[in-house]
């Protein structure tokens, strides 16, 4: 069975993660307005109140930030409190600095706007109607602010640099929350695409169980027949000229019966035996050697460097190798062109190229192989190349098949060293 990667973190925590540097923008942003209006403007403000309350959202901010690194999953109730708090904070800085005459007021928006994105429909609600009791409670009790000069030009100028904060905040906001959203429908997309292919592997592997069984029964009736004519051959001479074609059947069908018989092993193979290392060059040598038996008119082109480089996952990797030499077999099977056998080492991976000289694959069906099921030039469905995908993927491992615009079909292997 083929599991899909890890799913990225959950939207709501990166909501609350979003939550926390816009709190850090605000704090920033109130901070500044503070020092400004005390020391720039001249404007008397109480500021052991204020400080405190910053110094609050500051600390809240930092258990924020502690949550996060602890990974610990982020429910409607922490967010509708994360907001909560933002707005208590933000109100409590209002009633110290003038109230509902404070140009700042409508910066409760931004939080509401928040709040109807990522809440439910109820505690929106109960957020709107806090900031809405608060805004009244401030229109008739409130601190108010001393009459300075110019007073007008600085309300005017608070009113432009609060629209600017509100919409940038809201803009950077919902624009990220869009492309989380985007992620999670594409990443929602490959998560079905890649169950529909799961159902399809474990058809195609009920399908091999089922022939399997089937074909056994008869590949022991042709083995008992061969054994027969050659046990008859030694009566009549006459039947001589047959030996070598008897003594191919009989190689053919050991080769079948090994075929079952390894995918009964691969079935239950066992996490220890998947684990142990293997020289890569050492193994790829026998296992193209007893590949040869499957098609003995095949010619091949072996290069193996010398290397000490290790792999592990030796099954899977061999049904990988199994699928990409009999496809190369048959392409090259019309013209008796050879096939080459490359291995290259790179520091973390090791490279398998195959390639054959045969007629090649069109583009259009290049790129659907290992997805889809296709139908070859050779006769064949691309089963074989969808499992060894399927098979690659599970153990680290990448395929790449590209065709040559004068033919020949070039199939290489990335993977892990161990």
């Amino acid at each position: 069975m083929i599991f899909p990667p890890a799913p990225k973190a959950l939207l709501q925590h990166e909501i609350l993660r979003w939550l926390m540097w816009m709190r850090l923008i605000a704090l920033t942003g109130q901070f500044a307005a503070v020092v400004i209006a005390q020391w720039g403007l001249g404007i008397d403000l109480p500021l052991a109140p204020m400080l405190t309350v910053l110094l609050f959202l500051a600390a809240f901010n930092v258990w924020t930030w502690w949550t996060l690194r602890h990974a610990r999953i982020a429910g409607n109730a922490t967010l509708f409190t994360q907001l909560f708090v933002d707005l208590l904070a933000l109100s409590s800085l209002l009633f110290f600095s003038g109230g509902a005459t404070n140009p700042f007021i409508s910066v409760y928006l931004p939080a509401l706007a928040v709040s109807a994105a990522i809440l439910p429909g109820g505690l929106s609600l109960i957020l709107a109607a806090f900031s809405l009791a608060c805004y009244s409670f401030m229109m008739a009790v409130y601190v108010p602010l001393p009459v300075i000069a110019r007073a007008a030009t600085y309300q005017s100028a608070g009113l432009w640099a609060n629209f600017a904060l509100s919409a940038g905040l809201i803009t950077w906001f919902v624009a990220r929350m869009s492309n989380t959203l985007r992620d999670r429908d594409a990443q929602l997309a490959r998560a079905r695409e890649q169950r529909l292919q799961n159902a399809q592997i474990v058809a195609l592997g009920t399908q091999a169980a089922s022939a399997a069984h089937e074909i056994g029964t008869p590949l022991a009736t042709i083995a008992v027949l061969t054994g027969d004519l050659l046990h008859e051959m030694k009566k009549h001479p006459s039947l001589t000229e047959f030996r070598d074609d008897l003594l191919a059947i009989e190689s053919q069908i050991a080769v079948c019966k090994t075929s079952l018989d390894q995918l009964g092993k691969h079935a239950n193979v066992d996490d220890a035996s998947n684990a142990r290392a293997v020289v890569i060059g050492e193994w790829l040598s026998r296992f193209i050697e007893g590949w040869r038996l499957r098609h003995p008119g095949a010619r091949l082109e072996v290069s193996l460097p010398s290397t000490d480089a290790r792999i592990v996952n030796t099954g899977a990797v061999g049904q990988i190798l199994l699928t990409a030499l009999d496809n190369a077999a048959r392409a090259a099977g019309p013209t008796d062109a050879a096939i080459s056998v490359a291995l290259s080492i790179e520091a973390h991976t090791a490279t398998v190229h195959i390639q054959d000289r045969g007629p090649g694959i069109a583009p259009e069906l290049l790129q659907r192989l290992g997805h889809e099921q296709v139908n070859s030039t050779t006769g064949g469905q691309g089963l074989g190349l969808m499992l060894a995908f399927a098979t690659a993927q599970q153990i680290g491992a990448a395929i790449r098949v590209s065709s040559d615009a004068h033919g020949g079909t070039l199939a290489a292997i990335t993977l892990p060293l161990a």
